[in-house]
């Protein structure tokens, strides 16, 4: 019995390196399938205003805000594209609230400021890491098949 165990320890000690090698590290994130960020089409600039996340339960309806962002989340890059870096583009609302004037004790009351759910008339995603000098040629040049487009 003893000797069963003694060869199950050794095996497990022999393959942990070939376990741990699989483990997400700097090449997981270089091979990241999500969007490094969007260039998204607006019509109105709200570079200025909260940006926030709105959920909506699936239960009870109720919609709930979190993720408030102040600074540099919607980047003019030229005419009316603009560049964000979210998670997910279709969740994102704007608040008639400018971002020198947020207060974490607004977040409850959001809904009530929320100006523009939908903000995005065209979003493509891009997946390299680009500038904005890049972004911006791309727009310029009409290059949007260096991108993907979501809407």
């Amino acid at each position: 019995m003893m000797n069963l165990v003694q060869k199950l320890t050794v095996t497990a000690v022999a393959v942990m390196p070939v376990f741990l090698c699989g483990c997400p590290g700097a090449s997981y994130v270089d091979n990241d399938p999500s969007p490094k960020g969007y260039i998204v089409r607006m019509k109105n600039d709200y570079s200025d205003k909260v940006m926030a996340t709105m959920f909506i339960s699936s239960v009870n309806r109720d919609t709930s805000f979190c993720c408030a962002s102040t600074k540099n989340h919607t980047i003019k890059i030229t005419n009316d594209f603009y560049n964000i870096k979210s998670a997910r583009y279709e969740d994102i609302v704007y608040i008639l609230i400018q971002s020198e004037n947020w207060h974490e004790t607004l977040l409850d009351s959001l809904y009530n400021y929320t100006i523009e759910i939908a903000p995005f008339e065209e979003v493509y995603a891009y997946y390299k890491n680009y500038s904005i000098e890049e972004l911006k040629n791309i727009i310029e040049h009409n290059e949007f098949n260096k991108l993907e487009r979501e809407k």
